[in-house]
């Protein structure tokens, strides 16, 4: 050990320092205070969670936690948001056309406040019950406080209260799980009182819908890519009225792409 210049000393024995002890005591402080000056200049990155984002509260209300609000424009341009890692819309009074365009605040949010907010995972939200059948909720035009149930709808209701009163507490999945439907106005579909698709009784009508079984996304260089995997479904009745010609045809992907240098 008396060859060791790291060796530890006994109390009340004399201190001598050997130069190769004290030389590794400076190789330490130099590397920590190099290591202490590197880190205050690396700028602070927040926890990415694709899940939840920020959202300013640009209502006169305040919006308390698990109330809802329409999503519009980003309050970080999006090449700053590559850069941080997080996204942040303005928030705004739902109407009908914001639609699937929400998010669950997770924090109360005062006038001109900007909080988290879920717009992915299960998260507890009031549901105005139109139907105590349904089982997808979307926003309630009009109202920060609740969604409303529907036929479909962005959100999944995976529990609701029992309750006599039309405004329920529940728990959602977003967004909801399963193939998108787009069902044209005068398609000649509707879904029946078991949630069920069902064409019309006309006989010798054919009727179509899209099927969205699929949407990725990638960057590629300054452009973010979006592509849609979907699916032609045609259904249509003979002269006797039964169904014949069931069938799915693949359609090319619908691509649309965004160049992230143009955006404001």
């Amino acid at each position: 050990m008396s060859g060791d210049s790291l060796r530890k000393v006994k109390s009340g024995d004399p201190l001598r320092i050997p130069a190769g002890a004290y030389n590794a005591f400076v190789d330490a402080a130099i590397d920590l205070r190099q290591r202490q000056h590197e880190e205050s200049r690396e700028p602070q990155r927040l926890q990415r969670d694709n899940d939840v984002i920020l959202v300013l509260n640009s209502t006169a209300s305040t919006v308390n936690r698990f109330g809802v609000l329409a999503i519009t424009d980003p309050i970080i341009a999006p090449t700053d948001a590559l850069e941080l890692e997080r996204v942040a819309f303005t928030g705004v009074v739902p109407a009908a056309e914001h639609a699937g365009k929400f998010a669950i605040l997770l924090e109360t949010a005062s006038p001109g406040a900007i909080v988290r907010a879920a717009m992915g995972g299960v998260v507890p939200v009031k549901i105005g019950m139109a139907d105590p059948n349904h089982e997808f909720a979307d926003v309630s035009p009009g109202f920060t406080d609740r969604l409303l149930s529907g036929d479909s709808g962005a959100a999944q209701i995976l529990w609701v209260e029992s309750s006599i009163s039309t405004t329920r507490q529940a728990i959602v999945r977003l967004p909801a799980g399963g193939a998108a439907v787009c069902l044209a106005s005068a398609s000649g579909l509707a879904f029946d009182a078991n949630g069920c698709l069902k064409i019309d009784t006309t006989v010798n009508s054919t009727v179509q819908l899209t099927l969205v079984t699929g949407v990725t996304h990638a960057i590629v260089g300054n452009v973010l890519r979006i592509t849609a995997q979907r699916s032609i479904i045609t259904l249509s009745r003979n002269v006797a009225g039964a169904v014949i010609g069931v069938g799915a045809t693949p359609t090319t992907d619908q691509t649309s792409d965004v160049n992230l240098e143009s955006c404001p």
